[in-house]
């Protein structure tokens, strides 16, 4: 097609009929290609010495110029006169042979080119994903410390001050310990899985607490199945404990409840005038660990009441490709 619409088939000093120009130009086609294809395929080379598309270009341009030789040559001995090997027969085949040998080298370019941009691609996707991983591995360690850390010390009051519910206590906080530890490089758990862990630390704080503080749970049965980061709830109850005072006479309560596909953790502000010490550790975490699942927590900070909304997250959700 090339030939016939550009007018340019003069392969030889005289025309040749359609016919052989047909069989001559396929020949001449799948030479070159072919040449190219077995270059590429077994052409030793070190390609931190030599592009491999240079080595592939130069060899091919070796090869070109073996088939034009040998095209006139045999054409030559076929029709004989004027098709025979001369400079000038050999000049226009030539011709011909390298422009379809340079239409194939930029062909396999754009391969190239295109096959390293997709190695480089998912490279790079590989690459923050185990940075993410990590990352997210990093957070979720944190939650062991932290908790274990603040439920030494009451462990440590009650062994003086009733030696029985420190021993409850501390087998509880040992079931506690253990799901934290089952559930650390998990990115979601279930509601239900989360709930079951919530109602052991209520219990824990009930120990210590007695009715001082309350917990009112509103949360809807059929949402049991979505998803959360693992203790993110211990970790917003023990925000309200470290926050906030609460006496028999001044109960705090403290609202679970779930809204469509959201989880409402709210609390009246009885704020207290000391702080405990923190590890600076709790809603930040929380915060970051949703962002790498492609969420956000939402924080009102109200003057009389203090709410945190926690998105519940479909198991069919694809939380990688987001994030």
């Amino acid at each position: 097609m090339n030939i016939r619409i550009l007018g340019g088939d003069r392969l030889y000093q005289a025309d040749l009929t359609y016919d052989k120009l047909f069989v001559t130009v396929v020949a001449l086609c799948y030479a070159v290609w072919f040449s190219n294809f077995y270059i590429e395929k077994f052409a030793g080379f070190d390609p931190k010495k030599f592009h491999p598309l240079l080595v592939q270009f130069l060899g091919s341009l070796v090869a070109v110029s073996i088939i034009s030789f040998l095209s006139v040559s045999i054409t030559g001995l076929i029709l004989g006169e004027p098709y025979n090997l001369s400079f000038q027969n050999l000049i226009l085949t030539s011709g011909f042979a390298f422009r379809i040998n340079l239409f194939l080298n930029c062909v396999n370019a754009i391969f190239f080119f295109s096959k390293k941009f997709k190695e480089k691609a998912v490279e790079a996707e590989k690459l923050h994903t185990f940075n993410v991983s990590a990352r997210l591995e990093t957070l979720n360690s944190q939650i062991n410390p932290h908790f274990f850390f603040n439920n030494l010390s009451t462990l440590s009051v009650l062994i003086h001050e009733n030696p029985v519910k420190a021993d409850e206590y501390l087998q509880k906080l040992s079931n506690i310990y253990r799901y934290i530890l089952n559930n650390r490089d998990k990115e979601l758990v279930t509601l239900k899985e989360e709930f079951g862990f919530l109602q052991n630390y209520i219990d824990l704080l009930s120990i210590r607490f007695k009715d001082s503080l309350k917990f009112n749970l509103q949360v809807d049965n059929d949402l049991s199945n979505l998803m959360l980061p693992p203790a993110v709830m211990q970790l917003l109850v023990e925000n309200v404990v470290k926050h906030n005072y609460f006496t028999i006479k001044e109960p705090l309560e403290v609202f679970i409840k779930s809204d469509n596909k959201e989880l409402i953790v709210k609390n009246k502000k009885q704020v207290k005038e000391a702080v405990e010490f923190s590890t600076g550790i709790g809603l930040q975490n929380i915060s970051d660990r949703y962002r790498f699942l492609g969420n956000e927590i939402i924080i009102l900070d109200k003057e009389e009441y203090f709410e945190i909304r926690l998105p519940l997250i479909s198991a069919n959700e694809d939380t990688h490709s987001r994030r």
